[in-house]
C-alpha cells in the first residue's frame, strides 16, 4: 500500500517509485520526513508498535519480584520477574483511568498503581481495586494489563508492543555469527553509567548521525575521532538491507600507556532497526536506544560498560570521550533540523562511498511506511 493519499497531497511528495529513484540515486528522503506529524504518526503505527526495541540489561530483571520500566515507541512498558520465574511485558498503564503502574524500576511482590490503588500481580492479572465490591458485576480477570512481547538477545532484554509479532530470535537469526562474538566480549563488561540525551531533531537525524562515521574527522576530532582512526581506508561501514542491521568498525588510535595495537580488537558497532544499538571497544561498551518524543525531539540513553580490570583512568577518560562525542552528536542532530524544517531544500545528497547505511536505513523507514 503506498503512503497515505492526503499526506502525498497536503506536502506534494512525489511518488513511491519516484522517492525509491532518489535513494538508489544517492538522494536523501524527503524533508517532510523529517517533520510532518502525519509521518510519525504512521512510524509509530507501522514502525514502533511493531518492532523488536532493546529495554534493558538482564541484571535489572534477574531477581522474582524485579521490574524495569521502558518505552517502545510513544508506548510506556514494564517488564517483569514473576515469582514462577516468567520474565514478563505489559504496557504500563493502568486499566483503570490510564496512569503509570510504575515511574521507575523496582522490586515488590505487587505492581499497586499509585494513583487509586489498583493492583495487578507480576503476571498481569488485577488481584484487587478498592470499592470494586460497590460495582455490579466488576470482574477483576476482565481487567488484567495489556502484554507485550518479550525476549532475551543473550544478556539483553527486548520489547515488543506486537505480541504476534515474528520471534526475536528468527529476526535476528542471519546477524547472530557476528552480534554472538560481540556480545560475548561484552557480557564480560560492568556498568558504569547510563547517560540520557534529549534532542530538538527528528529521531531519525539522530539514528542516521550514529550509523555513519564520515562526520567524524570533523565533528568529533577531539573526542571519537581522536580515539579511533576513521578515516576512509581505515574506518569500515557495512549495511545488510534483508536484515536491516548497519556494521561499523574501526582501529585504535589515540593509545593509552603501553598498549600494542596489534592486540586490540578496536571499535565496533552495530545497529539494529528501528533504533537500537552496541558497541564496545577494548575498554568500554555500551548499548542504548534512540526514541521520538515529538516530530522534532527524540530521546536517547546510553548504558555504558567498563572492562574489567581496565585502568580506571582510562575508563573514565573512555567515558568522557564518549560522553563529549554524544553531546557533538546533539548539537549537530539539533542544528540539521532546523534545515529539514525549513523544507527549502528537499533532499540531501549522500557520499555513498561511506554512508551507504545511511540508504539502508533510509529505505527500511520507507518500506516499512509504505507497506
Amino acid at each position: 500500500m503506498a503512503l497515505l493519499d492526503d499526506i502525498r497531497t497536503r506536502y506534494g511528495l512525489p511518488s513511491d517509485q519516484e522517492i525509491l529513484r532518489g535513494l538508489e540515486r544517492g538522494e536523501t528522503l524527503p524533508a517532510e520526513f523529517y517533520f510532518a506529524p502525519e509521518i510519525q504518526d504512521l512510524e509509530q503505527e507501522r514502525i514502533f508498535s511493531k518492532s523488536w526495541q532493546y529495554a534493558c540489561h538482564e541484571s535489572k530483571v534477574a531477581k522474582p519480584g524485579d521490574y524495569a520500566v521502558t518505552t517502545a515507541g510513544n508506548i510506556p512498558i514494564i517488564i517483569t520477574h514473576g515469582r514462577d520465574g516468567e520474565v514478563r511485558g505489559f504496557v504500563n498503564v493502568c486499566r483503570h483511568r490510564l496512569h503509570a503502574i510504575a515511574t521507575e524500576d523496582g522490586n515488590k511482590p505487587l505492581l499497586q498503581c499509585p494513583y487509586h490503588g489498583w493492583t495487578y500481580g507480576l503476571d498481569g492479572r488485577l488481584t484487587s481495586a478498592p470499592r470494586s465490591e460497590r460495582e455490579s458485576g466488576f470482574d477483576c480477570s476482565s481487567r488484567s494489563l495489556i502484554p507485550v512481547a518479550v525476549e532475551r538477545w543473550d544478556q539483553w532484554i527486548f520489547v515488543n508492543p506486537d505480541t504476534g509479532a515474528t520471534p526475536l530470535a528468527e529476526v535476528t537469526r542471519d546477524i547472530r555469527a557476528r552480534t554472538d562474538e560481540l556480545n560475548t566480549d561484552l557480557r564480560e563488561y560492568e556498568f558504569q553509567v547510563r547517560y540520557e540525551y534529549t534532542m530538538d531533531c527528528n529521531w531519525k537525524v539522530w539514528a542516521e548521525n550514529a550509523v555513519e562515521c564520515y562526520h567524524c574527522p570533523t565533528l568529533h576530532r577531539s573526542s571519537f575521532g581522536r580515539t579511533y582512526d576513521t578515516g576512509p581506508d581505515d574506518y569500515s561501514v557495512a549495511a545488510q538491507d534483508r536484515d536491516r542491521t548497519i556494521w561499523n568498525s574501526g582501529p585504535i588510535k589515540w593509545l593509552p600507556g603501553d598498549a600494542e595495537p596489534e592486540r586490540l580488537k578496536g571499535f565496533r558497532f552495530a545497529f539494529t532497526f528501528p533504533s537500537s544499538f552496541f558497541a564496545l571497544d577494548d575498554y568500554v561498551g555500551f548499548v542504548g536506544s534512540v526514541l521520538p518524543l515529538s516530530p522534532e525531539r527524540c530521546w536517547a540513553f546510553v548504558d555504558m560498560y567498563a572492562k574489567p580490570g581496565a585502568d580506571e583512568d582510562i575508563v573514565k577518560a573512555w567515558l568522557e570521550m564518549w560522553d563529549q562525542t554524544l553531546v557533538e552528536d546533539k548539537r549537530a542532530t539539533d542544528c540539521q533540523q532546523i534545515g529539514y524544517r525549513s523544507a527549502r531544500v528537499r533532499n540531501g545528497r549522500l557520499m555513498l562511498d561511506s554512508e551507504h547505511p545511511l540508504r539502508a536505513f533510509m529505505k527500511a523507514t520507507f518500506t516499512a511506511l509504505s507497506a
